[in-house]
């Protein structure tokens, strides 16, 4: 093989393992974006249920929650939708 063929050869190689790299990478910032936005719905789930345990029962009357509700609601993981 001559010495310009072996040069593109490897350089055919290097282009495929950086495509593979690149790829690779973005699979890892979606997968972070994903995780970011799960993290930031459980954020904001945990912190609903907190104030409307501290409600007064008029609060929740006046938005149309009972007690029972809240309770239910607040019983929940932060998880759980």
């Amino acid at each position: 093989m001559s010495t310009l063929k072996a040069k593109n050869f490897h350089l055919i190689e290097d282009m495929d393992i950086a495509a593979g790299v690149f790829a690779a990478v973005e699979r890892v910032e979606a997968f972070a974006a994903k995780v970011s936005t799960m993290i930031g719905t459980w954020a904001r789930r945990s912190g609903e249920r907190r104030l409307l345990r501290h409600m007064s029962d008029h609060m929740l009357n006046d938005i149309g929650l009972s007690r029972h509700d809240v309770e239910r609601e607040s019983s929940k993981f932060f998880w759980q939708s």
